[in-house]
């Protein structure tokens, strides 16, 4: 969705605001997206509980403040987030490994804790469907790959070439449960902020609009 703009890259909080400011005066007319990350890093690191992702949220809005009286007139701010996050405890997290019955059938496991993509060994994909739907639909919504195509999940339509890449079945998460692999990305099970699932706790975030 970036494509065709200019890149400025930011050393700080406050520099990113600067250089947001600086690029809106740049031209006549002008869109600027400025991104800062360390809110989504302190809710995978500490959860969206925590008293750091408070003091984090706290910064940005001292930022929005400030940035304010430096926007040109007419401009219009606009305050969203991409996602939203569950905290999830380490009991919380199924390691497939440790789940033969889980991992029957499976021959690679992608996406996220919250949303996984089952892609399974040929001809075991009805199998397995069925073991975790029997497994894990009490946490989570599990369904084959057509189910999921044809009920949405992907939008209302959805490329041959993104079709391929989905898991024969799919699991999405609207329970407070994450399944990983801890022996193949140890980086899920690290994890206190989660996300990637149809939950409005994920998928729900903050617009704020103000007109200068």
């Amino acid at each position: 969705m970036l494509r065709g703009g200019s890149y400025r890259s930011a050393v700080s909080l406050g520099d990113l605001g600067g250089e947001a400011a600086q690029a809106l005066t740049a031209a006549r007319r002008a869109l600027v997206y400025a991104y800062h990350r360390d809110l989504d890093i302190t809710g995978h690191a500490r959860g969206v509980g925590s008293l750091s992702w408070r003091l984090q949220l706290r910064f940005i809005d001292d930022l929005v403040e400030r940035l304010v009286p430096w926007l040109p007139r007419t401009s219009l701010l606009v305050v969203t987030g991409d996602h939203g996050m569950v905290d999830l405890a380490p009991e919380d997290l199924v390691d497939l490994d440790e789940h033969a019955e889980l991992a029957a059938g499976v021959r690679l496991l992608t996406g996220e804790a919250r949303a996984r993509h089952v892609h399974t060994v040929k001809g075991a994909d009805r199998d397995v469907l069925e073991v975790w739907q029997a497994l894990a639909g009490d946490r989570m919504w599990v369904a084959s790959r057509e189910q999921a195509v044809a009920g949405g999940w992907f939008g209302p339509r959805v490329l041959d070439r993104v079709r391929e890449r989905i898991g024969d079945v799919v699991a999405a998460a609207w329970g407070r449960v994450g399944i990983v692999q801890r022996a193949i990305d140890p980086g899920q099970t690290t994890m206190v902020g989660h996300h990637g699932s149809m939950t409005d706790a994920e998928q729900l975030v903050p617009l704020l609009l103000k007109q200068i």
